[in-house]
């Protein structure tokens, strides 16, 4: 628990299997959040591990694959939702995460510059929610970030489009 930062649940539920123990530890090696690598093994990997008949012993993704993968969504190069799809296809092809994300272009985006462009077209585009915003309506934002979401295909950083908008309308 004290050197993965993991909960007393988790630590138990790795600890009552060994395979699944020794799994943990190969890809929480190089991790910088042990935690959220355990969470993807506690839930994702059993579940589609079970689903698939296999164990993990079977797991077609080597651990530090999926190390990749949690550190690929920690420093935010993809999403969380974007992780899900990258698992979903390392588990069916074995695949590499990097490689995946490359191949299929889901690069989540963290360019400012760019989520401003966004920003500045979907205020244009929406002056009613971005007064209804400035006006103190809250809810108004997230119809706002849904929108230059949807103008970036889904890969702007949600969290930042949130801060940009939020700066551009009380600017």
């Amino acid at each position: 628990m004290d050197q993965y930062q993991v909960t007393p649940y988790d630590a138990g539920v790795l600890a009552d299997d060994v395979d699944l123990a020794r799994y943990f530890e190969a890809a929480a090696k190089g991790a910088k959040k042990p935690k959220n690598v355990a969470n993807w093994i506690l839930n994702d990997l059993q579940s589609a591990l079970s689903t698939a008949g296999k164990t993990i012993n079977d797991c077609p993704i080597p651990p530090e694959a999926l190390d990749e993968l949690v550190n690929l969504i920690d420093t935010g190069k993809i999403s969380g939702k974007q992780g899900k799809e990258v698992f979903s296809e390392m588990f069916s092809s074995g695949t590499g995460a990097a490689a995946i994300v490359k191949e299929k272009g889901i690069e989540q985006l963290s360019d400012t510059n760019a989520i401003e462009k966004f920003c500045d077209e979907v205020i244009a585009a929406n002056p009613k929610p971005a007064a209804d915003f400035k006006a103190g309506n809250a809810a108004s934002l997230n119809f706002l970030k849904g929108q230059v979401m949807k103008l970036s295909k889904g890969k702007a950083n949600p969290q930042l489009a949130g801060e940009i908008l939020e700066k551009k309308l009380k600017g």
